[in-house]
Parts: C-alpha cells; structure tokens; sequence
C-alpha cells in the first residue's frame, strides 16, 4: 500500500507543479510528461480530472492542516503570533500556486470548488480554541466575535481566488493572505 500512496502523493504534487503553469486547462498527459511516465499509471490511480482535483484538494489542506499543528505546537510563540501564523498557514511547496486558476473550477468542475468551499468553512476548532485562550491570556479582546473573523477571513480568500486583483496587482496569494491575517489579528489583538 505503501507504494500506491508514494505514487498518488507524486502524482499530486506533479500536478500541483503542471497546474501552476496550465490551470484547470492541464491534462493527463501533461502531468504524465511532467512525471515520466505513461497516462495509463496515472489512470491506475485517478480514473478522472475530476477524481484528480478532488484527490487535490484533499491533499494541500491536509497539508494545510498539518502545517496548522506544527504551529499551534510551537511553545515559542505567543497566542497573538500563533493566531497568525495559524490563519495564514499555508506550507511552502504551496506558495507558488497561483489560486486565481481555482476560479474556473467553479464553472468547469463545480463539486471540487464547493470543496474548496466546504473546506474554508470548517475545521476552525483551533483557531477557535486559541482565540478563547488569547481572551483569557487578555491578548485578544473579549469582545472579539469568531463568527465575524470566519466570516471576514472566508471572505476575503475567496474574493481573493475568484478576482483578479492578485493578478493585476502582481501579489501572490500567500502574501496577500498574510496581509489580510495581520489586518484581522491585529484588528481582534489588545495593544
């Protein structure tokens, strides 16, 4: 099993590099180029585009996730800087990813985008957790609303990855997401 989960994890992270320079536009045989290897191995373990980018999307946020964790550990940091660099998690073999491309999803691969969606929204528990400790520390006010910061943050990613302002503006998406968490935390932090 072992080596099935090797070759789906390279075949993921093949497509996450073909992605950056195609979008959603990219192929089986692109990433098959990317890889050496033939689109028959890849259709061994992804029967479509759709179950690919599924398998995607499920792969960064449990990257994501684990990122988040390796924070959230960290006995260095104060709840303020944790809170942070919680929000803005994102590992670095992801930081090229141009998440403007995910918009057409939307249109062509809609239960993959709602997803995404789905994904945005939940596993908040410890943001949430270290939000309530941030206010019992009295580092984060105890008027802040976890609702409205949610709201705010899911917001702003996805105006984020369905505009084009990062484009025009010539930000990268883990800039701007941090830009925006430094706005929230500092919005929610007692100075």
């Amino acid at each position: 099993m072992a080596n099935g989960d090797d070759l789906r994890n390279r075949i993921l992270d093949s497509t996450i590099v073909v992605f950056n320079r195609k979008g959603i536009r990219l192929t089986m045989a692109d990433i098959a180029t990317e890889m050496s290897i033939s689109k028959k191995t890849i259709y061994k373990e992804f029967e479509s585009k759709d179950e690919l980018f599924d398998a995607m999307v499920d792969y960064i946020f449990g990257s994501i996730k684990e990122k988040e964790q390796e924070i959230a550990n960290d006995k260095s940091l104060g709840t303020v800087e944790k809170l942070k660099r919680l929000l803005g998690a994102m590992p670095e073999k992801y930081n090229g990813i141009n998440y403007q491309d995910l918009a057409p999803l939307k249109e062509k691969h809609p239960k993959v985008y709602k997803k995404i969606v789905r994904k945005l929204e939940t596993g908040w528990g410890t943001t949430i957790e270290l939000i309530e400790k941030g206010k019992a520390e009295g580092v984060i006010r105890e008027d802040a609303d976890v609702g409205i910061l949610k709201i705010m943050l899911e917001s702003s990613i996805e105006k984020l990855i369905s505009g084009s302002t990062l484009k025009k503006n010539k930000i990268r998406y883990v800039d701007a997401l941090n830009m925006i968490v430094d706005v929230l935390v500092d919005g929610i932090a007692v100075h």
